[in-house]
């Protein structure tokens, strides 16, 4: 027969293994200062660049409303442009002078020149019969044309 051989068994003993000794080390002061001054310099940078931000914006909105008045000046302007090419008009000069002022409209202009005629005797020479309204339209002409030129 056989016989179950007996096995010898051996028990081993786990010893407890005491836990290593913690190491506490003393708190590194110098390292601690220098994330304080990290942190102190993002903040302050931070703080730096959001008040560049805010300048930014603000100068961005005043332009938009010194635009916004620039236009409205320009606007005013040529309003007044026109208001005094309404008053210059010649027409309008011409009513004020014979219905408010009681002139009359000459029929006939005679005017003197600077150089004397071939003839011997001097006459008086009939100018073109031009009317007031036209020397004044002409002359305002010259005026509009000098006014043009500044725009």
């Amino acid at each position: 027969m056989l016989v179950h051989k007996k096995q010898e068994m051996y028990v081993y003993e786990q010893e407890a293994a005491s836990p290593a000794p913690k190491v506490v080390k003393k708190a590194d002061k110098r390292l601690r200062a220098k994330c304080l001054i990290l942190v102190v310099i993002a903040t302050v940078m931070a703080v730096v660049t959001t008040m560049q931000s805010a300048a930014i914006v603000q100068a961005g909105y005043d332009l938009v409303k010194v635009k916004s008045q620039v236009a409205k000046v320009e606007k005013e302007n040529e309003l007044l442009r026109l208001d005094i090419a309404k008053l210059k008009s010649p027409q309008r000069i011409e009513e004020i002078a014979t219905k408010e002022l009681g002139l009359v409209m000459p029929k006939n202009a005679y005017y003197a020149s600077a150089t004397a005629p071939a003839a011997s005797q001097p006459q008086p020479v009939a100018a073109k019969t031009e009317g007031v309204a036209d020397k004044m339209l002409s002359a305002f002409k010259v005026n509009k044309a000098e006014a043009s030129k500044g725009r």
